[in-house]
């Protein structure tokens, strides 16, 4: 998982006003919908969705998007953290997946462990302090494995990468 700062994130929401076709857009479901099928196949587009979306509606469309944005509207709303692993786990999406909105670098290992790639950082949020937090969470990983998106390590429980638990592995 990377960290972004709110400053030099290239992915920008749009409003209806500004529907104009351009490279890394993030759209709502209704404005894809009214842009869709003059939108190019090569031009990366995104959406973005509140966290209210049940993202299983989507599961047709998913492969048309490089980025889905989940909004944090407080850093105490998890419902974007389901979010994410449904569409993870469940709609076996592999584009990028954006945590936004009120993001803290406290938030790092919920996170990664729920399949987010990317985190937008509130604006107060230092980045340099948020690369140091994943590296020290790298740390907390205590079974040597081989998911290279981890640096090598697993965790006991299952997550978004890997959602079997380690007892399972073993039995393997």
């Amino acid at each position: 998982m990377r960290f972004v700062d709110s400053k030099a994130n290239v992915w920008a929401a749009v409003d209806d006003h500004d529907l104009a076709i351009a490279p890394h857009r993030l759209l709502t479901p209704e404005q894809w919908q009214a842009v869709r099928l003059s939108w190019p196949a090569n031009l990366p587009v995104g959406l973005i969705l509140s966290n209210s979306h049940d993202v299983r509606t989507l599961e047709g469309s998913l492969s048309c998007f490089s980025a889905v944005a989940l909004q944090f509207p407080k850093w105490t709303d998890g419902r974007a953290y389901s979010q994410a692993r449904l569409l993870r786990v469940r709609l076996r999406y592999t584009g990028d997946i954006r945590a936004m909105g009120d993001v803290l670098v406290d938030m790092a290992l919920p996170l990664a462990r729920t399949g987010f790639d990317t985190a937008v950082l509130r604006a107060d949020q230092d980045l340099n302090v948020a690369r140091q937090a994943l590296r020290f969470f790298d740390g907390l990983l205590s079974f040597p494995g081989t998911d290279i998106r981890r640096g090598g390590a697993v965790y006991y429980q299952g997550d978004a990468l890997d959602p079997d638990p380690h007892f399972r592995k073993a039995v393997a």
